[in-house]
């Protein structure tokens, strides 16, 4: 299922990120609940498992997206509008919102602010042409921070905004 799903969000990739923006999916699973995690790498502590949704960046920056709610199972569970402006997410979210751009949405409606999941991955999409990026480039500054990263990498691979600042 996220082969083919991968595969998809690829093909939809503009040309110019191929290579440079990886999606990834990772699960790690401890031997035991009671035992650290199975590898250094591991973001979870002492759960029984956990799911996490990242997107390298040069095969050098991880962008943690997602992990799964066992993660959040604590007193300072965030509110919708908290993970919208932190950009943590749960794997619930991010595999409806890769349904809604790969099946539902228009690509139009995915660049609107609905689901900020979706925007971003619409962002990447090959469909969007310079003119769009350099308004959503221009607009930047009124998203939250962890996306202004994903929107400068995109104005970048298309030679926008080095100078215009």
């Amino acid at each position: 299922m996220w082969s083919k799903t991968r595969k998809a969000m690829y093909d939809r990739m503009t040309p110019k990120l191929r290579g440079r923006v990886i999606y990834d999916f990772e699960y790690c699973r401890p031997k035991y609940r009671t035992e650290p995690p199975a590898t250094s790498k591991c973001h979870c502590v002492f759960c029984s498992y956990n799911r996490f949704f990242k997107i390298v960046i040069d095969k050098k920056e991880e962008i943690m997206i997602a992990n799964s709610d066992v993660y959040y199972k604590s007193e300072f569970y965030p509110t919708e509008e908290e993970k919208r402006q932190k950009g943590l997410f749960e794997i619930a979210d991010v595999t409806l919102a890769m349904h809604l751009y790969l099946n539902v949405w228009p690509i139009k409606k995915c660049l609107s602010w609905d689901n900020p999941l979706v925007y971003l991955f619409a962002l990447f999409d090959r469909r969007i042409g310079k003119r769009t990026v350099k308004k959503i480039y221009e607009d930047r500054f009124s998203k939250p921070e962890w996306i202004q990263k994903f929107i400068c990498l995109r104005a970048e691979a298309e030679r926008i905004g080095k100078g215009d600042d």
